[in-house]
């Protein structure tokens, strides 16, 4: 009797262990999974049009207790890439040949249906960039030439005023250490422009660059700025698509950014969905409402 009670217990036990194990917690209800595939067909048909923010290779995931994550990549599949262009350094010399640009790296995305034309446009961009670092190698080089130059007809020079300072010169010696002056200031004048010319070269890149970044910036604020306000326009609009996700759950949307680092993230909160789909709120005060950042 002892032993059955016993066993009765154990069975109660583990009974109540296996009703509380997350291994058998039931699935995600049919009904929820048509409400985000509903959804999905809805934001990828709002944002595979947009100039400014068209998402590609759109899919979601279901985290139990918190919502639904949207995952796409801003731009289109095809791209071009050019890191690092640099030219092979000159013969060996004791000035430094010019280095690369710091972060001399930059791509191009662009949809399909434009792929010639904007194939033409990365190839000229790239050969801009090879003409200028080109550029670059030869004022580099002339500036080598110069200071070798230079270096041989000041050593000439100061081995005659040694002789000099122990002996007379004779007149040939004399005619010589003058046309070795006038070589070494003409040289001198001559490295004078050539590093003002290297100076210029090297703010053309920079300035170059700078612009290239400005761009970049421009273009991924304005992708930003239009994906969070279709993203709630999308929820006010076809909210009610989730009719079958909790209240307390989010929709968060996720874009991996190929023109800039990290990733940018929409979180909305299905309540606050409720009240822009009812009137309570319109599409820009959910905005407001969103948790936006960048990681």
């Amino acid at each position: 009797m002892i032993a059955l009670r016993r066993t009765s217990l154990l069975v109660a036990a583990c009974a109540a262990i296996i009703g509380h194990s997350p291994l058998l917690a039931a699935d995600v209800s049919p009904a929820l999974k048509k409400n985000a595939d509903i959804l999905q067909t809805i934001l990828h048909t709002a944002f595979k049009d947009s100039e400014q923010a068209r998402l590609s290779s759109l899919q979601y995931s279901y985290l139990s207790g918190q919502g639904i994550l949207f995952q796409a990549s801003s731009g289109s599949r095809h791209r071009f890439e050019f890191r690092n262009i640099t030219m092979q350094s000159a013969p060996a010399a004791p000035v430094a040949p010019l280095p690369p640009l710091p972060g001399s790296e930059f791509e191009f995305e662009f949809d399909s249906s434009d792929i010639e034309q904007i194939t033409e446009a990365a190839e000229q961009m790239a050969e801009q960039m090879h003409d200028q670092h080109r550029q670059a190698y030869r004022i580099a080089e002339k500036q080598r030439v110069i200071e070798r130059e230079l270096r041989d007809a000041e050593r000439e020079k100061r081995d005659i005023e040694f002789n000099k300072s122990l002996t007379t010169l004779d007149k040939e010696q004399q005619q010589e250490l003058q046309k070795l002056q006038q070589k070494t200031k003409l040289l001198q004048e001559k490295l004078t422009e050539v590093a003002k010319e290297a100076g210029l070269s090297r703010k053309q890149l920079e300035e170059q660059r700078a612009k290239q970044l400005a761009e970049q910036q421009q273009q991924t604020a304005a992708m930003v700025k239009t994906v969070g306000e279709k993203f709630s326009q999308v929820l006010c609009d076809y909210g009610a698509s989730l009719r079958d996700m909790p209240d307390n759950e989010y929709v968060t949307l996720q874009v991996n950014n190929r023109g800039s680092e990290g990733r940018y993230y929409w979180v909305v909160k299905k309540a606050d969905i409720n009240q822009c789909m009812t009137g309570k709120i319109k599409a820009k005060d959910l905005l407001a409402k969103t948790t936006s950042y960048q990681f």
